[in-house]
């Protein structure tokens, strides 16, 4: 068993080395921009680049210096920095380039992807002693390697020979494996063996520009696993952006909600006339999205102007209009009570709303283009006007806002009908009564059971 105690230069100190190079960029074009407010802005920024240079190669310079201790037996080496690491756990040994690092470093790469990286320098006066401990170990390496190999490859031979099915041979997988692994450790030997040529052709090539060196060997060495970590980060930066928005969206939504009940209150009791013994009413804030913006269709992003109207609706919740909904939450069923488009203002009278809705009828073909055969539910809404005095008699009934309503109570079974009035427009409950018994008279004079309506009461 033999032992190897070692200095090298680790890929650890690339943070450092980036903060040393481009540590200054962030601080100098805002100092620039700010000159001409802040005139002494520099004696600031200057310093803090320097000390940012300065600091970032001496950490660079500190991180990445190691010493490793490799332990190499009959079945593959221990390293102190990398772990346990078998020959067959060896994928390739590609050499490094005439400008990425000087002999004798080396780099393995495993078969689980994982890079091993040594770096050296033998023209080095303090690493000279390092890079022939770490020759030796790499001729070791080299031997055990030559030695699996050879003490392989009879063994194949004779399976291949003794079995001589190549369907056979391909219908086993472990043995596949087993037969292409002295090729792969074929492999790995061939560039050991270049790794050795290396040295002596490296004599004859010089690089006056120690800093490019530092940066090719740092950037090739491990400016992939970087690469692949920045990437991730930013990742994770724009997944974390995007659940932190949807969680304000729904927390808003929440928050706007029990505001909006609670301001609603002053909107005065709501009272509804229907078959809907489920049925809820109640103010709803009519927030509007601006019709000249596109909607954005990026989850995350589509909910950044959402947060901003529903933040502004929270602060302020009377700086906009409240519309009136009916719903019925089993069946998903949820519309605005809005005014007939017949309607005209009136200051002495009040507005009666009317919907109707049948989740198992559509209405027919005629009222639609042919070519769509979409079902969709049959859903109206409608209103009349009554006078806040007066006595109250059954021609207000007589017109068609109300009968379109009542024909499609009268054609369609299973409808459900809703009829809702304000008591801030001037309803008494009294008046509500009133008019309760219009509406039923005028349904049984056209046999429409009322049996099964209801009167509610709601934002109460």
């Amino acid at each position: 068993m033999n032992e190897y105690h070692f200095k090298y230069q680790n890929n650890k100190g690339g943070k450092y080395f980036l903060l040393a190079i481009f540590g200054g960029f962030p601080i100098i074009p805002p100092s620039i921009f700010l000159l001409d407010y802040i005139s002494w802005i520099f004696w600031i920024t200057i310093p803090l680049t320097i000390f940012l240079m300065v600091y970032g190669l001496w950490k660079f310079h500190k991180t990445s210096r190691g010493s490793d201790i490799i332990t190499v037996d009959s079945e593959g080496f221990t390293s102190k920095d990398y772990g346990r690491v078998l020959f067959s756990d060896i994928h390739s040994i590609p050499p490094f380039g005439a400008l990425q690092a000087p002999p004798p470093s080396m780099r393995i790469r495993l078969n689980n992807g994982k890079k091993l990286v040594w770096q050296l320098n033998a023209n080095n006066p303090k690493g000279k002693d390092d890079a022939l401990i770490f020759a030796a170990f790499r001729e070791v390496l080299l031997e055990h390697l030559k030695q699996q190999t050879q003490a392989a490859s009879p063994e194949i031979s004779v399976e291949a020979t003794q079995e001589g099915d190549v369907e056979a041979i391909a219908d086993n997988p472990t043995r596949s494996e087993s037969i292409k692994a002295p090729a792969v450790q074929a492999e790995v030997i061939e560039q050991l063996e270049r790794h050795k040529k290396r040295d002596i052709n490296y004599k004859y090539i010089t690089i006056p520009i120690g800093a490019a060196f530092v940066i090719l060997a740092f950037v090739r060495t491990c400016g992939e696993d970087m690469i692949r970590e920045h990437k991730n980060k930013e990742f994770e930066g724009v997944r974390n952006m995007i659940l932190h928005e949807e969680t304000d969206y729904r927390d808003n939504v929440q928050e706007a909600l029990r505001v909006a009940k609670t301001y609603a209150r002053k909107f005065g009791p709501v009272y509804l006339f229907t078959n809907d013994p489920e049925s809820k009413m109640e103010y709803l804030p009519n927030i509007k999205n601006d019709p000249y913006t596109p909607e954005i269709a990026v989850v995350g992003l589509r909910r950044v102007e959402d947060n901003k109207k529903l933040e502004a609706y929270i602060a302020h919740p009377d700086s906009i209009d409240y519309l009136l909904f009916v719903s019925k939450p089993s069946l998903g069923f949820a519309t605005v009570m809005q005014e007939s488009v017949f309607s005209k203002a009136d200051s002495t009278a009040a507005v009666v709303y009317f919907a109707v809705y049948n989740p198992y009828e559509s209405l027919p073909s005629s009222f639609r283009n042919k070519s769509d055969t979409t079902f969709r539910p049959i859903q109206y809404t409608s209103s009349i006007q009554i006078p806040k005095v007066g006595k109250l008699t059954g021609k207000l009934l007589e017109n068609m806002d109300f009968a379109s309503v009542r024909a499609i109570l009268q054609q369609y079974k299973k409808t459900y009908f809703y009829m809702a009035v304000k008591e801030r427009d001037g309803i008494t409950p009294e008046r509500f009564e009133e008019l309760k018994k219009l509406v039923i008279a005028n349904f049984d004079e056209h046999e429409i059971p009322a049996d099964q309506f209801q009167s509610k009461r709601f934002n109460e």
